[in-house]
């Protein structure tokens, strides 16, 4: 009887022990699934074409080369600008959102229009394409949409890149609904661009 009452209080204890690994690992498999959190980036739009354009100005011979890129730590949509002349670099620009609204707002580009300060906040930039060049400036124009509404503009904007203290230099002309016509590099973007996956 003793055997029996042992043997008992044997198979109770281990088959305790059993349960309690069980559900043990039933609580640790639920804190493993409820601790796991999934990184979903937000998905980013914008034209990812690069551009090239072969340019003369003042009887040199340019390369320029727009990039476009995804800032992975925002998660937007911004381009580079790289300028050469043979084997040497002119200037590498990165143009962004950002760098875009700053300038508006530090020069109080169209301060009268109420989509002045709202630049940097509301808008976000999709595509920036070659306008030309004039003087010793490269003009572009960034087309940007509103992340708020369907409003869509046009920044026409401007890179130094002849003068020792300018090379690089942003400056922005203005935005608009309509853009501005007579772009001679909208024809080039369209023969020259190579589609990129981002």
């Amino acid at each position: 009887m003793k055997k029996i009452k042992i043997l008992y209080l044997l198979i109770v204890v281990c088959t305790d022990c059993g349960q309690n690994n069980t559900s043990n690992n039933k609580t640790d498999e639920k804190l493993e699934k409820d601790s796991l959190t999934a990184l979903v980036k937000p998905e980013v739009n914008g034209e990812f074409a690069i551009y090239e354009h072969d340019l003369s100005m003042y009887n040199e011979k340019y390369l320029m080369r727009i990039t476009p890129s995804v800032d992975s730590i925002n998660s937007k949509y911004e381009s580079y600008i790289l300028l050469t002349k043979k084997t040497d670099t002119i200037f590498n620009k990165r143009i962004n959102i950002d760098s875009l609204g700053q300038t508006i707002i530090k020069h109080k580009i169209f301060a009268d229009s109420t989509e002045h300060s709202k630049i940097t906040t509301d808008y976000e930039l999709r595509r920036i394409v070659y306008h030309g060049v004039r003087t010793n400036n490269l003009y572009f124009e960034a087309d940007i949409a509103s992340t708020v509404g369907t409003k869509d503009l046009k920044v026409l904007f401007q890179l130094s890149y002849l003068y020792k203290g300018e090379i690089g230099k942003l400056f922005v002309n203005g935005f608009s609904e309509k853009g501005w016509e007579n772009n001679t590099g909208e024809i080039d973007n369209k023969k020259n661009r190579i589609i990129i996956n981002p």
